[in-house]
């Protein structure tokens, strides 16, 4: 009985050692090898003013929250930086008179991380979109383009420090 134990749970051990298996946790990139990290402001190539600032803020904001690394104002070890590669806006339906009924913004970003010497030691390429409800109101339509933009802002910030925390 105790034979047929020992060879389940070496069948076992090789298995799961055999597929590569190991345990999540501490082999992102916040989880060791970078330990200080200043924020450059993502430069805007698009029309939009601000956008630049509210991304920013929202990755700061999110590596705060996670204290996974120390944020300092000018670091010369590792620096991540990023660009506003395109925001664009389009219809998603219409109505049967061809009026617009929902709408989407969609942002493009690329993001690394620099070395002291330079070297980018990670970069990732994102992609995220949101729909809105447009109004007639030219105000309110800007107003609606904003939130969704925030929205996207936001969830992009997430999707950086998830990749961070990942690793490679």
């Amino acid at each position: 009985m105790q034979f047929k134990i020992t060879i389940c749970l070496s069948l076992l051990f090789l298995f799961f050692s055999a597929c590569g298996y190991r345990f999540s946790g501490g082999e992102g990139l916040l989880s060791g090898k970078v330990q200080t990290l200043s924020v450059q402001i993502f430069e805007n190539k698009s029309q939009w003013s601000n956008l630049d600032m509210m991304i920013t803020n929202d990755i700061v904001a999110k590596l705060r929250q996670s204290r996974s690394v120390n944020l300092v104002h000018h670091s010369k070890e590792n620096i991540l930086c990023g660009s506003i590669d395109r925001v664009k806006i389009d219809t998603l339906s219409r109505s049967s008179e061809g009026i617009p009924q929902e709408k989407y913004v969609e942002m493009t970003l690329s993001v690394y991380i620099k070395d002291k010497e330079g070297q980018r030691i990670w970069q990732t390429s994102i992609n995220e979109q949101e729909g809105f409800f447009p109004n007639s109101n030219h105000e309110q339509l800007l107003l609606a383009q904003t939130e969704a933009m925030a929205q996207v802002s936001e969830r992009l910030a997430e999707w950086v420090l998830n990749e961070l925390g990942q690793g490679f």
